[in-house]
């Protein structure tokens, strides 16, 4: 390197430390993009597809899951609903087609209190009795609604 600052490429061409600094960054590109064709989603070497998103689980899946069959109470834009009876107790099964959807159903549910099964993409409504067995059946997270005291009034939609 001189004493100006520059380095002397092979070449004879004087290579300022902003030029080589653009080529390292445009050689680090190149070598990024290459990398993602080919081993990327859907890149060159992969299978032709992106790999999917998470899998759905319907009401009645749940529902069989679960060891008994759902009546559809509900079938609307943002909610799927049904309710099935196991073991002589009533279970509300609930399913969305977004996370937002989903979110903006238990924001709301948790406010009557109760709790809840949530999995990706489906709700279950727990009792006292039901709560280990579904969730060891079907996994999902266990989230309590506001108490208020004495009964509470399960979520029936939203």
């Amino acid at each position: 390197m001189s004493a100006t600052g520059t380095a002397r490429a092979p070449a004879g061409r004087a290579l300022t430390v902003r030029g080589a600094l653009r080529w390292a960054a445009l050689l680090a590109l190149l070598l990024l993009g290459l990398t993602e064709l080919l081993w990327g989603p859907g890149g060159l070497t992969g299978s032709s597809q992106a790999s999917p998103g998470p899998v759905r689980r319907s009401v009645e899946e749940l529902a069989r899951r679960i060891g008994c069959t759902a009546e559809i109470t509900a079938d609307a834009a943002d909610l799927r609903q049904g309710l099935c009876t196991a073991g002589g107790d009533e279970i509300w099964i609930a399913t969305f087609p977004t996370p937002r959807a989903q979110d903006a159903w238990t924001s709301e549910a948790e406010a009557y209190g109760g709790s809840y099964l949530v999995g990706d993409g489906w709700v279950v409504v727990l009792s006292d009795t039901t709560t280990d067995r579904l969730h060891g059946l079907l996994g999902g997270v266990i989230v309590g609604g506001a108490d208020h005291g004495g009964a509470h009034v399960h979520a029936g939609g939203g």
